[in-house]
């Protein structure tokens, strides 16, 4: 089973995918951490499934993900690579309390929940560096005013 640094939920119905989403806000996880995707606010109901395998999420599971989500159902994800353990278990806590599911358990909600979590792994994501800080030793660069929030 391939491992994954990005919790994902699916949501049947949208007013639950959004309220695991104010709910793990509320719990400290930040806006680069947490994210909800809503096919009905969107142009077209379509992930790119590139973007989600370079998120961290394993090609089967990406491919069960834009399939769900092709249907109409909402996705609401977490970054938990870097995270301590603890606070994965309470993303995937807080999803599952709100009626999510995911492609181990299934619709059916079957299988286990998140099985394949790690959040040892470095982060696929990246802060923005501006070109300018690149050609600058770091010596030089100027120290960073943006504090990143992160659960504990």
């Amino acid at each position: 089973m391939a491992e994954s640094s990005v919790v994902v939920g699916v949501f049947e119905d949208v007013d639950q995918a959004r309220q695991a989403y104010d709910s793990l806000r509320a719990q400290g996880f930040g806006a680069d951490y947490v994210s909800l995707a809503n096919p009905q606010e969107m142009d077209r109901p379509q992930l790119d499934l590139r973007y989600l395998i370079e998120a961290g999420i394993p090609d089967e599971e990406a491919r069960f993900y834009a399939q769900e989500f092709s249907e109409g159902h909402a996705l609401v994800t977490v970054r938990v690579a870097g995270l301590p353990p603890a606070s994965a278990r309470k993303a995937v806590a807080l999803l599952q309390g709100h009626g999510a599911y995911d492609a181990h358990a299934g619709r059916e909600r079957r299988g286990p929940y998140a099985p394949n979590i790690r959040t040892e792994q470095p982060s696929p994501f990246f802060d923005l560096t501006y070109p300018e800080d690149l050609a600058q030793p770091a010596s030089d660069q100027p120290p960073s005013h943006r504090q990143e929030e992160r659960p504990e």
